[in-house]
């Protein structure tokens, strides 16, 4: 269902929405919430309403309410006190978790809404800008409800798995929180866990709760899950696992891949760009585009896209390096400020690091250009266990030369 139209044609109200500890909100809940909220703000002359609500449920029912009032929401870049204080001093209002409960003042008993105008209801989200200073990014609804259709079109479940619940170790409070832990499962018809587990532990005792499910994760959490829990008992329980907010390492790709038969789903985005591409690392790194987003290769190497998930149809340049496969997909090559020259080769650090993360002794690596008589690469590694016992036995110089070969596959000496 569009989110245009979510309270205005709404559900039965026993239909579920979300879980809240052990309890199941229902939609006849929700749906007063939002009503009785929305004739709220309505009254109230202020126009930019700041959501610093903690409670994902709370979030969900301020964010319809401000839409539903003819007013416009911003979500703060995270909810630390200082995100918020710097980000209120842009809205008219604050709406935290206790400001929503209360019922309006001679609201009546029943209030109906009216579908929204996605040209018109939106909201502004905040990410690091050059400056140093939180960018103002805007969004409208028909950007959202497009990329929200876009994700049903690919990964929807169908009728017969339409109330799976949607777990998350995310917030909600940025793009890709709030469209897939929240906005997804409320235009489908799923119902989300309010609680974020943070911790492995906690996200398989949800699990157990409420039944197998989709969780929404990210490449930090994904490569140290398996120090913490079996990834085997996953399996029957993590319907799907979905990261975006940063590529997935090879190696948790294939961790993931060993123990549940299919690497986690990687989402490629940006809150300026909306969703871009997606993969799932077996072996092949390269991106396959979403359906209605068009990529390209600029003169100096920048991926360019056209998308329906941007403000309008005119070409971005983003700051990604990349290159298009034959068969249309695309490889990203690295931030373009980490292209860099060494002998008059062209080198893209990223890549290189990838590479050499791609391979068994290395877990992660970084590098840098080393301003000596003559330009080199400088490499600092974190290394596997077996990396470092092989270390121990061939020693340090035995080691270097092996991970140079090992780049030899991809690049000139």
């Amino acid at each position: 269902m569009k989110l245009a139209e979510l309270m205005a044609v709404g559900r039965s109200p026993d239909y579920p929405v979300a879980w809240v500890g052990e309890r199941l909100i229902e939609w006849g809940e929700f749906s007063a919430r939002v009503a009785r909220l929305s004739h709220a703000l309505a009254a109230r002359p202020e126009r930019e309403w700041l959501l610093a609500c903690a409670e994902p449920l709370d979030f969900a029912v301020a964010l319809f309410a401000v839409w539903h009032a003819g007013r416009r929401a911003l979500l703060p870049p995270s909810l630390r006190e200082g995100a918020i204080a710097e980000t209120r001093e842009q809205a008219d209002g604050i709406l935290d978790d206790p400001a929503i409960w209360p019922a309006s003042p001679g609201a009546p008993e029943t209030l109906s809404l009216k579908p929204l105008d996605p040209a018109r209801a939106g909201l502004d989200l905040f990410t690091s800008g050059s400056s140093g200073k939180p960018k103002r990014i805007a969004k409208c609804l028909a950007q959202i409800e497009a990329e929200v259709a876009t994700l049903e079109h690919l990964w929807g479940d169908g009728k017969a798995r339409a109330t799976r619940p949607v777990l998350a170790t995310v917030p909600h409070h940025h793009i890709y929180g709030l469209l897939f832990r929240l906005l997804w499962p409320l235009a489908a018809g799923r119902p989300f866990d309010s609680q974020t587990c943070s911790a492995p532990e906690f996200l398989l005792a949800r699990l157990d709760r409420l039944g197998p499910g989709r969780v929404i994760s990210s490449p930090s959490q994904l490569a140290r899950m398996h120090e913490l829990i079996s990834l085997e008992s996953l399996a029957g329980r993590a319907t799907q696992i979905i990261s975006s907010g940063g590529p997935l390492d090879a190696a948790t790709a294939a961790r993931f891949q060993a123990s549940l038969g299919e690497p986690p789903l990687e989402v490629l985005g940006s809150t300026e760009t909306g969703g871009i591409a997606w993969r799932g690392q077996n072996g092949d790194d390269a991106w396959t585009p979403f359906p209605e987003v068009a990529v390209s290769i600029s003169e100096e190497s920048a991926l360019v896209l056209v998308s329906p998930f941007l403000p309008d149809h005119t070409p971005l340049a983003t700051d990604d390096a990349a290159e298009i496969l034959d068969d249309g997909r695309f490889r990203l090559l690295g931030r373009l400020d980490r292209i860099v020259k060494i002998e008059e080769k062209r080198l893209s650090l990223p890549d290189m690091e990838s590479r050499l993360a791609s391979h068994p002794w290395v877990r992660e690596a970084a590098l840098v250009v080393l301003n000596g008589r003559r330009q080199s690469l400088g490499a600092l590694l974190v290394l596997t266990e077996e990396g470092r016992r092989a270390l121990a036995l061939e020693g340090r110089a035995a080691s270097a030369r092996a991970l140079r070969q090992h780049l030899s596959s991809w690049f000139d000496a």
